[in-house]
């Protein structure tokens, strides 16, 4: 993608009935094409950006140090066990920017029957360094027994 395009505004993050824009639209259906199985539509990438939200804020980490952090949602495969072969579908990829969540790209994939969605989450090192340190922010260690 050479033009960046807004998936959620930053005003959006938290708002649940967010709307995916006319851009957003227009952008997914030229990637996707004539395919209309195992890809996502605009509205769904919209509360894919809202997922990815959810995992940030339950980090912990700052709003400032958002920024960068990665989401990339591959599509279920076809649902019959009985399907034998590989179907084409579409990942998403989504980055963290000031102004909200923006697209970074639709990728064609091979999905396969009975694979579950996948989702994988990139951060800085900076940012993964903080949510450790969030993560056990509240714990105390326990002294050994002598």
């Amino acid at each position: 993608m050479t033009k960046t395009i807004t998936v959620l505004a930053k005003a959006d993050l938290l708002n649940k009935n967010a709307k995916a824009s006319n851009e957003l639209t227009d952008a997914v259906s030229e990637a996707n094409g004539r395919a209309f199985k195992f890809v996502y539509n605009a509205q769904e990438i919209v509360e894919l950006a809202l997922r990815a939200e959810r995992r940030l804020e339950r980090s912990g980490l700052p709003q400032a140090d958002r920024v960068g952090f990665e989401a990339t949602f591959s599509h279920e495969g076809p649902g019959a066990k009985a399907y034998k072969f590989t179907a084409t579908g579409r990942s998403v990829t989504l980055r963290r920017a000031t102004k909200g969540w923006v697209l970074v790209s639709i990728d064609e994939i091979s999905v396969y029957p009975a694979q579950s969605e996948r989702v994988s989450y990139r951060a800085t090192p900076k940012q993964i360094e903080e949510m450790r340190r969030r993560a056990v922010l509240d714990l105390t260690p326990i002294c050994a027994a002598a």
